[in-house]
C-alpha cells in the first residue's frame, strides 16, 4: 500500500484563525498549493468585503506540522463614483 501525505490547511482572514486539525490526504505538495488556490478563491468569493482591504492567507503544514506552503490573496473593493 502506498503512503498518501496528509495536509492540513490553517486559515486566515485578517480577523478570525481556522487550524485545520483534519487534514486531507493529497498526492504531493504541487496538490496542496492546488488545494490551497482553490480554497482562497472559495473563501474570497463568501468574503468578498464592500469597500475595504481584506488579505486572506492559507498555510499548509505536513502530518509533521512543518509549515510547507503559504498561499496568500489580497482583496481590494472600491465604489466608484
Amino acid at each position: 500500500m502506498a503512503y498518501v501525505p496528509r495536509f492540513f490547511f490553517d486559515i486566515h482572514d485578517g480577523e478570525l484563525q481556522t487550524v485545520d486539525r483534519d487534514g486531507v490526504e493529497l498526492g504531493d505538495e504541487r496538490a496542496a498549493q492546488n488545494e490551497a488556490v482553490r480554497a482562497l478563491a472559495e473563501i474570497a468569493a463568501d468574503a468578498l468585503p464592500d469597500g475595504v482591504v481584506r488579505a486572506f492567507i492559507v498555510e499548509v503544514r505536513d502530518a509533521a506540522s512543518h509549515r510547507c506552503l503559504r498561499a496568500t490573496l489580497s482583496l481590494r473593493v472600491e465604489r466608484l463614483e
